[in-house]
């Protein structure tokens, strides 16, 4: 098993500072998971997956300090990069199977392993887009209007609305 990378300094985050955090948490997930903490190895599973979001959307401007907010994040760039089945089911499950699990202990160690699997696969990726610039968005139906009104803060938005920057808040519309 490899070392898992030191722990930034408290305070603000940098992208950096979250990729970091999301690759130590991932390792701690399946140490976790093989010492038989459940509740813990499917919540760190989470937290990978979580840490690369929250820096995509710092990024970006929008809101992400609720399970909501970083779930129409997650949803909004799973959309705007095209994700395939696969990357989208990672995405679900690390909360569907892993999160949920830490309140409810009702997962398996098989189902903890394979959502740990697929998030292990999932965060490079995720990882990677934090280097990558927001790519072009129109607004389709009322679902992406709802997560963009509510991470942007801008209610004037509309369906049939474009931005080239993914409606980021701090880059040029």
């Amino acid at each position: 098993m490899s070392a898992a990378p030191d722990l930034p300094p408290p305070g603000p985050q940098s992208t950096e500072d979250r990729c970091q955090i999301s690759q130590r948490l991932i390792i701690h997930a399946r140490e976790e998971l093989a010492e038989g903490n459940r509740l813990q190895a499917g919540e760190k599973a989470w937290g990978a997956v979580v840490q690369p979001t929250k820096a995509i959307a710092e990024q970006r401007g929008w809101q992400h300090q609720s399970h909501r907010d970083v779930h129409d994040v997650i949803s909004q760039v799973a959309l705007e990069y095209g994700f395939d089945h696969d990357q989208s089911e990672a995405l679900s499950d690390a909360y569907r199977v892993g999160h949920e699990n830490f309140y409810e202990n009702f997962r398996s160690f098989e189902e903890l392993a394979d959502m740990i699997d697929r998030v292990e696969d999932i965060v490079p990726y995720l990882n990677e887009l934090t280097a990558m610039p927001p790519r072009p968005f129109t607004i389709t139906s009322n679902v992406q209007l709802r997560w963009l009104r509510r991470l942007t803060n801008n209610e004037a938005l509309e369906i049939g609305d474009a931005s080239p920057a993914g409606f980021s808040k701090n880059l040029v519309q």
